[in-house]
This record gives C-alpha cells, structure tokens and sequence, in this order.
C-alpha cells in the first residue's frame, strides 16, 4: 500500500505580542438567532388576528409578511455570519413598532402594550449591533495594517536633451562670480 508523501509548506505563526491580537467579544450568534426567532414568531402572530378593520388589517399584514421575510433572511444571515444580519433584525424590530402603532388605532392599550414590546425589542437589538462595533474597528484596522505597501514609482528616464552632459568623473564648474572692484 502506497503512503502519501509528506510535503513540507509555507507555515505562517506568531505569538500573542507579535500578531494581530485577540479580537474584541462580541454577542453570540446564538442571542441574535434567539432574537430573529422571537421576532419571526410574534409576526407570524399578527399575520393571523382578525382585531383590525380590513384596512389596517392589510397594512398590518403587508408590514409583517415584510418584516418575516427580513426575520428568515436575519437568521439565515446570523447562522453564516453575513455582516448585516443584525442591522436587518433592528429594522425588523423596527417594523414591529409601525406594526403597534397602527394596531393602537383600534385599541390604544394593546397597540401601546406591543409598540412598547417592539421598542424594547428594538433598543436591544440595537445595543447587540453596538458592541460589535470595536469588533468592526478591530477588523479594519487588521485589514490596514496587514495591508501590502505601496510599491514606489518608477520615472522614466529623463529625455536626451534634459540629461547632464558632465559624467560622474568630470567635476562640474562653479558658475563664475564677478570680482569686486
């Protein structure tokens, strides 16, 4: 039976002081999922209730199919790491407010009761999205500092009426200085 020969590769390795660092904390996918479910349930909720008159039920219905669709594509996104998964949950969030506000149109306590949930929904969703910023500002500044150099730029050789006509083992003439009489 034939081994598979070993071949050696170019391996890239640097301690803690010399690399790049440890990246900041930043909010699991598990939380942000748990949110995106959240959300998707209670607007599969609003796509069912009958409390709204046929005009607002619409509206309600057309927010919250959007708003679902944004929730399936958060998850999906969250799940693979897509950068901005937690962006479209807050404005999923979002919609549930609109969503609350129109519904306290018929009944001011139950819109208010599910606009306030939203809200809350919201400013935490919109605090997970603000603690991975230092994450996105450890992020670019790795992406500049590993950054390949500019390479310097060539100039051309200099035509033949701009090039000196002394060599390098002629001295140059000073220019003459009238004497002072």
């Amino acid at each position: 039976m034939a081994r598979p020969e070993w071949r050696s590769t170019q391996v890239l390795a640097w301690t803690d002081q010399e690399g790049p660092g440890r990246p900041p904390p930043a909010p699991s996918a598990a939380v942000w999922t748990a949110a995106a479910a959240t959300l998707g349930v209670v607007f599969s909720v609003f796509m069912f209730t009958d409390a709204l008159c046929p005009e607002h039920r619409a509206w309600v219905q057309t927010l919250a199919g959007i708003a679902i669709l944004g929730v399936v594509t958060s998850a999906v996104g969250l799940v693979r790491g897509w950068a901005g998964a937690p962006l479209l949950t807050v404005a999923c969030a979002a919609l549930g407010g609109v969503i609350g506000l129109i519904d306290a149109a018929h009944s001011p306590v139950r819109g208010g009761f599910i606009a306030g949930a939203f809200l809350v929904a919201l400013v935490l969703s919109g605090w997970l999205a603000m603690r991975q910023v230092p994450l996105v500002r450890w992020d670019h500044r790795l992406v500049r500092d590993t950054a390949p150099a500019a390479e310097p730029v060539v100039q051309a050789p200099a035509a033949a009426s701009e090039r000196s006509t002394t060599t390098a083992d002629e001295p140059s003439a000073a220019p003459e200085v009238p004497a002072r009489q």
